[in-house]
């Protein structure tokens, strides 16, 4: 994601002196004359315009101001000697840069109260126009936190609770039967009354095969159709079908009295979707044998020229008999199949739910 830079706004500190709000180019109040104390804490204006002037731009442009290591005095990147105090500069403290203050304030600000004599001011306005006091930050208008409601606790019927109660028990005591009887398996001898089989093989044909895709993905033998444009993916940098997105501005401090209105950036790329038509070999049928001794056979399959073999399904089924009562046992396996004569006995393991679980010859 790039960052689009929209320009700089100048940014304010507020005198703890005087608590009055001074432009971020200024070094000392422009009310009491008080310099600008090392620790001041720089913060968007009541409104974020853009600086047009050369000086501001210049001054917004530069490198971060450096503080005198004497008398703490801020000065800008380029000094060499403090513009206070005359001391050398080699060894100040960098002002920090690049901190997100907030979204972009663009829009006009709700009018501030004066805290002497309660005149009505422009958010903008540094003094107050009846009186001249100055209009710190705390005139501001700030948005009021909204209380929760304070929701009484729900008291709980005892009659319920009790319930609930038997009711928790009840489903626990069902679980645990459901899984006892699963646990639980009786051995009995079991004789083979009945055997069945049945196999089959897949046909594949060409045929049309109606699909979708990016452009640049379609087979070059296919019949394309219908196109749709889609967004494909977000890029960082515009290609030759794409569209612009950015989100919020927000001011970051440039550690110079102003800050860089930037935005994030991304591009929309978009492609065309289309449906097409392609001849590929897919199922067209299914040919099956199946029967009720110990000697399965594939189907006999008699193909065209352009036809192939495909995916191949073999299933077993036993049916024994417990004293009157028949299970059933499926395998995919011929070779396991085939020890099942008819009249055979066996030992099968059979859980509670009748399924069969275990099986070996009689002894």
């Amino acid at each position: 994601m790039a960052k689009e830079s929209l320009g700089y706004v100048e940014l304010e500190w507020t005198c703890p002196f005087c608590n009055t709000r001074n432009p971020g180019r200024a070094k000392v109040c422009r009310n009491c004359g008080a310099p600008q104390p090392k620790d001041v804490v720089f913060e968007q204006a009541a409104e974020d315009t853009l600086v047009a002037d050369a000086e501001g731009l210049e001054l917004a442009k530069g490198e971060a101001d450096i503080h005198c290591p004497f008398c703490g005095t801020r000065n800008p990147a380029t000094a060499v000697k403090c513009a206070r105090c005359g001391g050398d500069l080699t060894e100040g403290e960098r002002r920090e840069a690049g901190q997100v203050l907030g979204g972009a304030q663009t829009k006009p600000a709700p009018d501030v109260t004066c805290a002497y004599c309660g005149t009505k001011n422009k958010a903008t306005n540094v003094k107050c126009t009846n009186c001249g006091s100055p209009l710190g930050k705390e005139a501001r208008p700030k948005p009021a936190a909204v209380p929760a409601p304070a929701v009484a606790p729900a008291k709980m019927n005892p009659v319920w609770l009790i319930l609930g109660g038997v009711l928790l028990l009840v489903i626990c005591g069902a679980i645990a039967l459901f899984f006892m009887r699963g646990a639980r398996t009786e051995t009995n001898l079991a004789r083979v009354s009945d055997v069945g089989w049945q196999r089959s093989i897949v046909v594949l044909g060409y045929a049309p095969v109606s699909q979708s895709n990016w452009i640049d993905q379609i087979p070059q033998d296919a019949d394309v159709g219908r196109c749709t444009e889609r967004e494909r993916g977000r890029s960082a940098f515009p290609t030759g079908n794409s569209e612009e997105v950015c989100g919020t501005p927000y001011i970051v401090d440039q550690g110079t009295g102003f800050g860089e209105m930037v935005q994030d950036c991304e591009y929309i790329v978009y492609d065309d979707y289309c449906e097409y038509t392609v001849i590929q070999l897919q199922p067209i049928g299914v040919v099956e044998e199946s029967g009720s001794d110990l000697n399965p056979f594939w189907p006999e399959t008699r193909l065209e020229s352009d036809q192939q073999l495909g995916e191949r399904d073999e299933t077993y089924e036993i049916t024994f008999d417990v004293g009157g009562e028949t299970y059933t046992y499926q395998t995919t396996d011929a070779n396991e199949f085939a020890g099942f004569q008819r009249g055979s006995e066996w030992q099968l393991e059979i859980n509670g739910f009748g399924d069969i679980v275990g099986i070996q010859p009689a002894p």
